[in-house]
C-alpha cells in the first residue's frame, strides 16, 4: 500500500467513526444499534491500519481496543437478535 493510500484509509477510519458519535449524539442512532456498532468497527479498522503503517502505537493501542469493544458489541447485539426471533418463532409455531 502507498502512503497516501494509508492517509485515505485514516480520514475515511476518522469520518466513520466521528459521524457514528455524532449520530448517537443527536439521538438518530442507539449505542446498540447494529450500524453504530458497525461504523465503529469499520472506522476503528480504518485507524488501526493506518497507525500501524505509520507505527503510532498508542494510536494503535487506542483504536484496537476501540475496534474489539465494538466488535464485542456487534456480537451481544447479534446474540440478542437470534434469541428474540428464537422466541418469536415459538411462539408463532
Amino acid at each position: 500500500m502507498t502512503e497516501s493510500t494509508v492517509t485515505i484509509i485514516g480520514w475515511l477510519g476518522f469520518i466513520f467513526c466521528t459521524v457514528a458519535y455524532l449520530l448517537l449524539n443527536l439521538k438518530v442512532l442507539r449505542f446498540d444499534h447494529p450500524i453504530y456498532q458497525s461504523l465503529n468497527v469499520i472506522g476503528g479498522v480504518g485507524l488501526v491500519i493506518s497507525a500501524f503503517y505509520f507505527d503510532d502505537t498508542p494510536n494503535l493501542a487506542a483504536n484496537g481496543v476501540w475496534v474489539l469493544i465494538a466488535l464485542f458489541g456487534v456480537a451481544r447485539y447479534s446474540k440478542a437478535l437470534s434469541r428474540s426471533r428464537r422466541k418469536d418463532h415459538v411462539r408463532n409455531a
